[in-house]
């Protein structure tokens, strides 16, 4: 919990600050009101908590400070996360992003996101916290161009550090120090993420000249972040041993017995810095157990919540079951001879009722399939109509001898028949695998197969055929021994019409293919950054041959194809609503098969 009290304390500084400074002459109260907000905070007097800070939303808008309003509203949210109520959190600052969009309000824009990354870190949901922070970093950058984004830059270059990403870490540290008006303290942060590298590389060089920077930037701005390992490493690269064997009683236990192990190693005495790298590792060892007994409490905690909250409703349903026992027995007392005498009647009415429903919907079941086999094949008409007429005509021109054609025109009429010719017997194909797969009531299990295998073999093949300016990517959380049984045919099929879609609406941009396991299903996601669908239309995305508005036509059958066969697989698919930069397809189907069993190479 003090790492997250530390990580709050940090976004209170960097959220609140600028809002301070624009206060004007309301600034002594607010100034007042926000330092017993902090107080309280990280103490358990919740009610206590939302008093004040709702007093000082109220001020700040009376006075108009709008990034001090939405601030101490997004601390709100931050707080249920750090008491470990995250969907209270979640609502808290879903809440505070619509206010913010219907306001047109920038700044609460950015704080939502701020707070969202912030309470993804709480609960150490690393990859979140990352996508998170870096839409902050983004939005910022748009919108406050003058503006530092070193607070959000600060706390993804510690994701990668986490993560041992060293690579990541000197990207974000680089970005920070390139930041405008970057503060001090972040600044000095970031220096000594460098110097961590130039001395693991052993760049002598490289560690002084950011030595000096830092001791000078602590002179001239008094920042207290310089981390006493820095002073230790510079005596150690400089052969002043002694000196770092004397600076290392500052260091933290861990810290301190992995540099007198690089002491004494660098001293020639390899006993001793065998015994101190071990008592390093051992130190290490049993913080990485205490992280994850956090981790474990967190999850026990949150799920004991959930479980009072279930056993609540439990309750309250149980009560409102029995006050409508009791009524109904008062009621069916008062009204048993009534209700006798009429049951009878009542059933013979009902069972006719259901016969006519009955009869009523088989009626319009009937009536429906018609239109659609009249629809379906009016346009299947239409759809083999507009390849021949260019075959039927181009013909006519090649065969008379009174065109005289050229070589590259009769080429080019060639081609052109040769594609027409192609869509046609795309779209028999595909009217057979829809025929095919609609008159199955299952499909086999017939291969245990890996998915990353499958979709990365069906990116490879598809690529060639992409448009110059796109570029197809496979990303995946699974292991490639990670498998599942399924049908090997359809689930290459169903890959295929979906990137065919893909590459045929996407002219320039990118087009991804991801994997990850959700629910006990394999969940598989094909990306792209073409046209997209109009909302008003992507209803009837599945059907066939639907027209689709802005001259974007599905044509052919292939995403009719695709929902049988996931159907059949025993899944779901369906179009990502909330992706708004091309086309996202997403579907999940079945495990089937225990994993502790992997794929033999």
């Amino acid at each position: 919990m003090n790492r997250y009290f530390y990580l709050l304390l940090l976004t209170v500084f960097t959220l609140v600050s600028p809002a301070a400074k624009a206060a004007g002459a309301g600034a002594d109260k607010l100034d007042k009101l926000q330092a017993e907000m902090l107080k309280l905070i990280s103490t358990p007097e919740r009610d206590k908590f939302i008093e004040v800070s709702e007093q000082v939303k109220a001020e700040s808008k009376k006075q108009g400070n709008e990034r001090l309003f939405y601030t101490a509203w997004g601390h709100q949210s931050t707080y249920e996360a750090t008491h470990q109520d995250y969907g209270k959190a979640e609502e808290i600052v879903g809440r505070l992003a619509d206010y913010a969009v219907s306001q047109n309000s920038l700044w609460g824009n950015y704080v939502a996101l701020h707070i969202r990354a912030v309470n993804a870190l709480q609960k150490q949901d690393y990859q979140l916290a990352e996508e998170t922070f870096l839409k902050a970093v983004d939005f910022r950058h748009k919108y406050f161009p003058g503006e530092s984004a070193g607070d959000d830059l600060q706390e993804l270059m510690k994701i990668a550090n986490h993560r041992k990403d060293q690579k990541a870490g000197l990207k974000f540290a680089r970005q920070i120090l390139a930041e405008p008006n970057v503060a001090p303290i972040h600044k000095g942060r970031a220096l000594y993420r460098i110097s961590q590298f130039a001395f693991n590389k052993n760049n002598k060089e490289l560690y002084d000249s950011i030595y000096n920077v830092l001791m000078e930037l602590k002179k001239t701005d008094g920042i207290g972040t310089i981390e006493p390992v820095v002073e230790v490493n510079h005596h150690i690269l400089n052969g002043n041993y002694n000196e770092a064997l004397q600076l290392c009683k500052d260091l933290s236990p861990e810290t301190r017995a992995e540099r007198m192990a690089i002491i004494y190693h660098r001293m020639g005495d390899d006993a001793k810095a065998y015994e101190y790298m071990a008592k390093f590792k051992k130190i290490n060892d049993s913080i990485v157990l205490v992280s994850h007994g956090n981790v474990v409490a967190s999850c026990y905690v949150q799920m004991n919540n959930e479980r009072m909250k279930l056993e609540q409703n439990m309750l309250e349903e149980e009560n409102a079951q029995l006050r409508y026992v009791i009524t109904f027995i008062i009621i069916g007392v008062v009204l048993l001879v009534l209700a006798a005498f009429i049951f009878v009647h009542r059933v013979r009415i009902r069972r006719l009722e259901r016969e006519n429903a009955k009869l009523d919907k088989a009626r319009k079941q009937a009536e429906k399939a018609f239109d659609m086999k009249n629809e379906f094949i009016t346009n299947i008409t239409n759809e083999l109509r507009a390849p021949l007429n260019p075959i039927q005509g181009f013909s006519e021109i090649l065969g008379t001898k009174e065109y005289e054609l050229q070589a590259d025109e009769r080429q080019q009429l060639s081609s052109m028949i040769k594609n027409s010719s192609k869509s046609i017997t795309k779209l028999i194909d595909e009217l057979a695998e829809l025929s095919l797969y609609e008159s199955k009531k299952s499909l086999p299990v017939n291969y245990t197969l890996s998915p990353n295998h499958i979709c990365r073999h069906m990116v490879d093949s598809m690529r060639a055929r992409s448009n110059q300016g796109v570029r197809m990517f496979f990303e995946s959380d699974l292991t490639d021994d990670f498998v599942v049984e399924t049908n090997q045919e359809a689930l290459e099929t169903l890959l295929r019409h979906l990137l065919e879609n893909a590459v045929q609406y996407t002219e320039k941009g990118v087009i991804t293919v991801a994997c990850t396991e959700y629910g006990g299903m394999v969940r598989i996601s094909v990306t792209d950054t073409g046209q997209g669908i109009p909302p008003e239309r992507r209803e009837h995305i599945f059907d066939t041959f639907r027209e689709m508005g802005n001259n974007v036509k599905l044509v052919g059958l292939g995403l009719s194809v695709c929902k049988v066969i996931v159907k059949l697989l025993g899944g779901d698919i369906w179009y990502d609503a909330d992706y708004h930069e091309g086309t996202r397809f997403i579907f999940d189907i079945p495990i089937k098969k225990s994993n502790s069993t992997r794929l033999q190479s």
